[in-house]
C-alpha cells in the first residue's frame, strides 16, 4: 500500500514536470526525491539532498505537439516610413513613328563637289516626295576638236569585291535602277529607261539606247556577257524586241519558232512553226521546173551559189503524172540538168548545200561539246532532269541576289 501510494505521487509529480519541462525545453530541472513517501522538492543544481532523499534531474524534450489553429488577424499597423527609391528599369519598346513633319529650307552645294566616307549604308540618299525626278543630270557638251565626246551624265563604278580566298564575293552594280511600284490595277514602273541621242543634221549617226559591254576576264569563257536578262518573278520574256535584231556570232537556243497572229483567227489565236534544225551549217533551195520536148530541164542557180555552199544533195519529185527523174548533171557554173523519161513532166527540186564562206569557215558549230569545269554537274534547265530548284548554269555563270535592296524611303 505504501508503494503503491509512492508510485501514484511519484507518477503525479512526474506530470507535472513533464508540463514544466514542456513549456521550459531548454531549462534542466533538478529535485530531491523522498525515499519514504516519494515526494519531490524542486532545488537548484548545487543543492545537496537531505538524509533519506536522492537527487534527479530532467533535461529531456517531448515530441512536438500538433500545431494549433491560427489565431485571428491582428488589427493593421500604421504605414511605415517610405523606403529609398529603386534602380530604373530598362528603357521601353519605341513608340509609333509621328507624323512627318514641315519641309526644310533648301541646302546648297557648291560645285563642282567631290566627297568620299565610310559607311555600310548609303553616302546619298536623294527623295523627292512630290510627283517630279529625283533628280535630273546632264553631261557637258563635247569640246570642239575631232572625236571628242559629250561628257557623261551618270557614271556609276561598283565596289570590288573582298577578295577572300575562302569566300565567293562579287563586285557591286556600277548603277542600279528600281522602277516605282504600283497599286491597284497600276502597272509598275520601268527599272530603267534609254533613250539614244538625236543624230546630227549632217549625216550624224543618232546614239544607241543601250551601249553594253562585258567585263575582262582572266582567262577564255570567263569574260562578262554584254547583256545578261532574266524574266521576272511571273514574268515571261527575258528579252523583248520590237524590231529587227542582228547578232554578229552564233546564236545558241534551247528552241525556235515564229510566232503571228492566226491567219484564221488573228483576233484571238496565234500561229507557230518550229525552226528547221541540222548539224550542219545548211542551206535550202527549192524551186519547180518543166521539162522540155527533150524531157530536159537546166535549173539557174544564184552566181553566189557555188561561193557559198558544198557539199550538195538533190531530191527530185515529178507532179502530175507517173515519170522517172534523174539529175543528168551536178551543179557547176551556176547551173544543175533535170532529165525525165518524157516530155513536159512538171518536177519539184530541192537542192542543200553546207556553208563554206569564211566566216562559217571560221565559227564552224560543234555538234558535241564538253561542259566547262565550271558547269559540269549542272544544267541549263536543272528542272527537266529532276533537279528542280538547283541553280542553273545561267545562274552559276552570273551569280547574283536573289532579290536587289531596295533603297529605304525616309
Amino acid at each position: 500500500m505504501k508503494r503503491s501510494m509512492i508510485a501514484s505521487v511519484l507518477g503525479a509529480a512526474l506530470l507535472w514536470l513533464g508540463a514544466l519541462i514542456q513549456a521550459n525545453a531548454a531549462v534542466t530541472y533538478y529535485g530531491c526525491v523522498n525515499n519514504s513517501t516519494g515526494a519531490i522538492t524542486i532545488v537548484s543544481a548545487t543543492t545537496t539532498c537531505k538524509t533519506g532523499f536522492h537527487k534527479i534531474q530532467w533535461a529531456q524534450t517531448g515530441p512536438q505537439g500538433p500545431v494549433g489553429p491560427t489565431g485571428p488577424k491582428g488589427a493593421t499597423g500604421p504605414t511605415g516610413p517610405k523606403g529609398a527609391t529603386g534602380a530604373t528599369g530598362p528603357q521601353g519598346p519605341t513608340g509609333a513613328t509621328g507624323s512627318t513633319g514641315p519641309q526644310g529650307p533648301a541646302g546648297t552645294l557648291t560645285l563642282p563637289f567631290s566627297g568620299s566616307a565610310i559607311s555600310s549604308n548609303p553616302i546619298l540618299q536623294i527623295f523627292n516626295f512630290g510627283s517630279g525626278d529625283g533628280e535630273d543630270i546632264s553631261g557637258g557638251n563635247a569640246g570642239d576638236a575631232a572625236g571628242a565626246q559629250g561628257g557623261t551624265g551618270v557614271a556609276g563604278y561598283g565596289g570590288s569585291s573582298a577578295g577572300d580566298p575562302n569566300a565567293f564575293t562579287t563586285g557591286g552594280y556600277g548603277v542600279a535602277g528600281y522602277g516605282g511600284v504600283a497599286f491597284g490595277l497600276d502597272g509598275g514602273g520601268e527599272g530603267g529607261y534609254f533613250l539614244g541621242g538625236t543624230g546630227g543634221a549632217n549625216n550624224g549617226g543618232a546614239g544607241d539606247g543601250i551601249f553594253a559591254t562585258g567585263g575582262y576576264g582572266p582567262s577564255a569563257g570567263l569574260g562578262g556577257d554584254g547583256i545578261f536578262a532574266e524574266a521576272g518573278v511571273n514574268g515571261t520574256y527575258g528579252g523583248y524586241f520590237f524590231g529587227d535584231v542582228t547578232v554578229i556570232g552564233n546564236l545558241s537556243k534551247s528552241g525556235g519558232s515564229f510566232k503571228i497572229d492566226h491567219p484564221l483567227d488573228p483576233e484571238n489565236k496565234y500561229l507557230y512553226h518550229s525552226f528547221v534544225e541540222s548539224p550542219d551549217m545548211m542551206n535550202i533551195y527549192n524551186g519547180n521546173v518543166v521539162t522540155d520536148g527533150s524531157g530536159l530541164a537546166v535549173v539557174t542557180l544564184p552566181d553566189w551559189f557555188e561561193s557559198l555552199n558544198r557539199d550538195f544533195r538533190y531530191q527530185l519529185t515529178v507532179i502530175g503524172q507517173f515519170a522517172q527523174a534523174i539529175v543528168a548533171s551536178e551543179i557547176a557554173n551556176g547551173r544543175f540538168a533535170i532529165r525525165t523519161d518524157k516530155s513536159g513532166v512538171k518536177v519539184s527540186w530541192q537542192v542543200t548545200g553546207i556553208r563554206q564562206d569564211p566566216w562559217a569557215n571560221a565559227h564552224r558549230i560543234p555538234v558535241e561539246e564538253e561542259k566547262a569545269e565550271k558547269e559540269k554537274g549542272h544544267y541549263l534547265s536543272p528542272e527537266l532532269y529532276g533537279h528542280a530548284g538547283e541553280p542553273s548554269i545561267a545562274k552559276i555563270r552570273h551569280p547574283q541576289p536573289q532579290e536587289l535592296p531596295r533603297p529605304k524611303m525616309h
